[in-house]
């Protein structure tokens, strides 16, 4: 496996979202999650696709946004366990479902939809690697609701025997661990090597970093000094001339000298 020099996470949204801007490598994703469906081919994947019906309404940044011929797949990265990921799952499933039909379309027209969520921690406390959702009759559970929605919770820690043993080393790759001969994970790897040596990507993960600090609810939580001091030591990671860094967190975050100098001491 070709490593990045001091490795960036690919729980990180936005290399996430920069990999799997590659069809090919999204689809095998997905492919991975749903063996059942074998599916042919996907659209080009939609990344950080912003979905906001008024300026009164809680928007929705979906990581990476896709389809096929049958169903969509929103596939997100949830690196922070909160309480409301459930919910957040039928805000997501209900701002798609808004946007599958037009005025005066059938019902059935709608495809099926798939949000998946890659979670750094298990959300069920039953060791699975995947949780699978869909809708059941409490009175008979035999019999499902069928109206084609799907939420799909990835669980990094797992420890069951419930999925492939190629999902399982994909998970293994995103918990951080040293995966071995695995071809997708491989793939993966030398794709994010290629971004990361692009200088238009390494100014693009800068300027993402800038803007989570501002408008992320989870990332306004910390401490500033905090935040900004984690984006510096995840940009020298890829490498960045380090003037031109100071540079750019200067500029962004409006510092005087003396407290850039604190920063990059």
């Amino acid at each position: 496996m070709i490593k990045l020099k001091n490795q960036i996470s690919i729980q990180d949204d936005y290399v996430f979202g920069s990999v799997m801007s590659n069809a090919k490598l999204c689809h095998h994703l997905i492919q991975l999650i749903l063996p059942e469906l074998k599916i042919q081919r996907i659209e080009f994947p939609t990344l950080q696709k912003a979905v906001q019906e008024d300026p009164h309404s809680h928007g929705v940044r979906f990581d990476v946004y896709t389809e096929d011929q049958n169903a969509v797949y929103e596939i997100d990265m949830q690196v922070r366990h909160t309480k409301g990921l459930p919910k957040r799952v039928r805000y997501y499933q209900g701002r798609i479902d808004a946007e599958l039909l037009n005025h005066g379309d059938q019902y059935d027209l709608m495809k099926r939809t798939y949000v998946i969520f890659i979670c750094p921690f298990d959300p069920y406390g039953k060791g699975l690697y995947k949780y699978e959702f869909r809708n059941f009759c409490v009175n008979a559970k035999e019999l499902e609701m069928h109206d084609g929605r799907t939420a799909i919770f990835l669980n990094t820690k797992g420890c069951q025997n419930d999925v492939s043993k190629d999902l399982q080393n994909f998970l293994h790759y995103v918990d951080n661990k040293d995966v071995k001969n695995d071809r997708y994970v491989d793939e993966l790897q030398s794709y994010l090597g290629q971004l990361s040596r692009d200088r238009k990507w390494r100014n693009g993960y800068m300027d993402n970093k800038t803007h989570m600090m501002f408008h992320d609810e989870d990332v306004r939580q910390e401490s500033r000094q905090e935040t900004i001091q984690q984006m510096i030591t995840l940009t020298r990671q890829l490498d960045v001339p380090e003037e031109q860094l100071r540079q750019k967190v200067q500029k962004q975050f409006k510092l005087s000298d003396q407290e850039v100098a604190k920063l990059f001491q």
